[in-house]
């Protein structure tokens, strides 16, 4: 958990960030092309990375184009390529509802379900761990077979802006803002 002043921290610097305008001339990192780094050989998490701080940040006001492209499939599926386009259409899947952005159609293809379980988490034999990420993980993830739990996509855009709410209704104890950004956080992504 980060503490109130981190939080404060993160917001001016996202402040500062922004009214430099520094993302506007940047390449559009969609979940497509996150998808072809991971096809490329990169970790899976600085593509999907890229395409949160798209999502998120620079390109929100144009979230329908980040997931508007189906993935293009590599000229070898290997069992880690499937696994992440099942990951990726889920993530698309997901965020599409959780921000009211219509879901392309490319998400539904049967090839994004996986035949076995995916356990994201170093105890994936752990039956606690498995309960626990069948309990929490979203829909999207769990009908294509991949357990992760509901954290995947928490993001420090949305504690910035949960922290200027808090500020805008006169809290200003940290601990207080602390305790407003959480509620809010778990209202979305659960406890």
């Amino acid at each position: 958990m980060l503490s109130p002043e981190t939080i404060l921290l993160m917001v001016q610097t996202y402040e500062e960030l922004k009214s430099e305008n520094i993302e506007a001339s940047r390449t559009l990192e969609t979940m497509r092309w996150a998808y072809q780094q991971t096809c490329a050989g990169e970790d899976p998490w600085t593509g999907l990375g890229c395409f949160s701080h798209a999502w998120y940040g620079y390109a929100r006001d144009n979230r329908a184009t980040l997931v508007r492209e189906p993935l293009e499939k590599p000229e070898q599926e290997t069992e880690h390529t499937r696994r992440w386009a099942a990951f990726s259409a889920a993530s698309v899947e997901f965020l599409c509802k959780l921000y009211n952005v219509p879901c392309p159609e490319w998400v539904y293809d049967p090839t994004y379900t996986l035949p076995e379980p995916w356990w994201r988490t170093p105890r994936e034999a752990d039956p606690d761990m498995q309960e626990y990420l069948r309990k929490t993980t979203p829909p999207p993830f769990t009908r294509r077979n991949i357990f992760c739990g509901n954290r995947i996509y928490q993001n420090k855009y949305e504690m910035a802006e949960w922290t200027r709410e808090a500020l805008m209704k006169g809290i200003t104890d940290s601990n207080e803002i602390s305790t407003y950004i959480h509620d809010k956080e778990r209202s979305i992504h659960g406890a």
